[in-house]
Parts: C-alpha cells; structure tokens; sequence
C-alpha cells in the first residue's frame, strides 16, 4: 500500500512596524500627488531656422573726376538731341525733335540716379536731379508765345518768327537746366559748356525799325503842301489822307526823337498815325504793341504845317482809331 505524503510549506511573513503592507512601487504616486500621463506629441518638430542672407555691399560713391566724367557723358548723349532741335527748318520738325530731346533729358536724369556721388557732393546731387526734373516744365512755359499764331497785333505770325521763338524758348529751358546743375555742384565740376547751344539768329523783323523819313507808301499827283513832323515818343508811321487811311496820299516813317518833313501834298487832309515794335519792312507794318489815333482836325493842303507827336501844335487833340 503506497504512502501519500502532503508537505505543507508555511511562508513566513516579515512584518515591519509602522511600514505599509503594500510593496512600493517607482512608478507609484506619491501620496498628495496626481498622476497623469502626457500623450505623445502628434506635432512636427519646429523648423530649422534660414540662415541670415550676407549683407549686400554698399554701392561704391565716385570720386570727384569719376562724377565729372559722368556728367560729362550725360552732356555728349544731349547734344546731339539739342543739335536737332535748334536746327530745324520746319514747325514740324521742331516738335518732334523737341519731344526727342524731352524723352533723352529723362533717361539720363534716371541715369544719374543710379550712381553714388562723392562724398563732398551727396546733398547736391539730389538738386541736380530735381534740375532734369524741372525742364520739362520750364519748356512748356518758354513755348507758350511761340505757339501763338498771331502777333501781338492781331496779324498772322511768319514761320520764321515762331521758329525763332520756339527754339529760343528750349534754348532758354535747357541754358537753365544746364545752370541749375552748375550752381548745385560749384565750381569744382562742370556742366553746360558742351551741351548748351548758341542763342538762334532772330529773323529781321524782330527789333526792326524803319529808316527815319523813309516815304514808303505814296499815291495820286503831288501838291505844294508840307507837313514837318517831330517825334518826341516811339517810332511811328504818319499817314496823311483824304479820308480813309487804308488809302493813303503818302506814309511816312519817324524814328523816336527825330523829325522829318513830308513834301508834295495835295489838297486837304486828315492826320493818322500808328506806333508799334517789330517793323515788318516786307508789308510796311508794326507787328507787335500796335497803336493807332488820328488828328482831330482837317488840315489845309495850301499850306505847311509842322506837329509834334505825342505833342500836337495848338489846341489840336487826338483820338484812337481802329487798326489800318
């Protein structure tokens, strides 16, 4: 008969006094204490900062002679354009040249806003900019007589005249550009001596005068009257006529502070005169700051009369008259 044997095995327990029953655990709570458990992160890591670009390098200023030879070329690129403009022979082709040269003074102005001046001129360089800035408008102001097609008489202006006024009007505008870039640079730097053109010849009717006794006009048989004239005022023409000064017996031109005496008048007759700036010696006329009057009375063509205008021997008064 076979034998069960049981063994009991007893477990002995150490009991600590005043320590807890429960094991303590590193990952345990302390007591007081929450315990939470932080997800892990779904966010990408932060981006590696961009580098820092290198600083560009300053532009280079110019020196003195180098800023020279840059307004110099600026001159050499104008002239050419001016040339053009103060050589025309038509209206026409002074318009267009004009406009050339307007579009050139405005490439080279941002030509020369590109570049880094000398150290001694960095507050004049921005005048010399504001000085290509200002031609265009000074242009429009010099050309505003020349685009006038009647003298200041109310006659028909001669091409020659508005092309003599209109060149001398950009001639006036570009002479000022050239002046305001020489004033804001001083003396040290030139501009202007190459690019800036002569003044135009003025055709012959501008300042004209008429020669003092000159009988230019005369019509109808000769008589034995005589009218001696001295002029203490401007240049004039005396007409004498029968009645319409349109249709005179004789015209005669009295220079300022000179006398002179018409000979060979007919019968009776009125006085006219007329005054005025720019002899046309072409149409016997003034063409600019006309005047016209008349004796107020009939003279006696038997005989010889002498007047002085503006001052009128005797009590003999004037009155203005229409153009003629």
């Amino acid at each position: 008969m076979r034998r069960s044997t049981a063994v009991v095995i007893g477990v002995a327990v150490l009991v600590c006094a005043g320590c807890s029953g429960k094991a303590e655990s590193a990952d345990a709570p302390q007591a007081g204490s929450t315990a939470t458990s932080a997800p892990p992160s779904s966010s990408a890591p932060p981006p590696a900062a961009k580098p820092t670009p290198a600083p560009k390098p300053s532009p280079m200023a110019l020196s003195v002679p180098m800023y020279q030879r840059a307004l110099t070329n600026v001159e050499k690129v104008l002239r050419p354009y001016v040339a053009r403009v103060m050589n025309a022979k038509t209206v026409a082709a002074f318009d267009a040249s004009r406009a050339q040269l307007a579009g050139a003074v405005v490439l080279e102005r941002s030509e020369l806003a590109k570049i880094t001046p000398p150290r001694g001129l960095v507050s004049a360089h921005p005048q010399v900019l504001d000085a290509f800035d200002a031609y265009a408008g000074e242009v429009s102001v010099n050309l505003a007589k020349a685009g006038e097609t009647k003298t200041g008489c109310g006659l028909p202006k001669g091409v020659d005249v508005r092309l003599y006024e209109a060149k001398t009007g950009v001639r006036t505008a570009f002479a000022g550009l050239a002046q305001s870039v020489q004033k804001s640079i001083g003396k040290g730097v030139k501009f202007g001596a190459l690019s800036v053109p002569a003044k135009p010849a003025a055709p012959a009717v501008i300042g004209g005068r008429g020669e003092n006794g000159d009988v230019f006009q005369r019509s109808g048989p000769r008589g034995s009257g005589s009218l001696r004239i001295t002029n203490a005022g401007a240049d004039i023409v005396v007409v004498v006529t029968a009645s319409n000064p349109r249709k005179p017996m004789a015209s005669i031109y009295i220079r300022a502070n000179k006398s002179a005496t018409l000979n060979g008048i007919r019968g009776d007759y009125w006085v006219y005169y007329k005054s005025g700036t720019n002899w046309d010696a072409r149409n016997n006329r003034f063409t600019e700051d006309c005047s016209y009057a008349r004796l107020n009375r009939l003279l006696d063509g038997s005989y010889s009369w002498s007047l002085t205008l503006k001052s009128v021997a005797g009590n003999t008064t004037e009155s203005e008259t229409e153009a003629f």
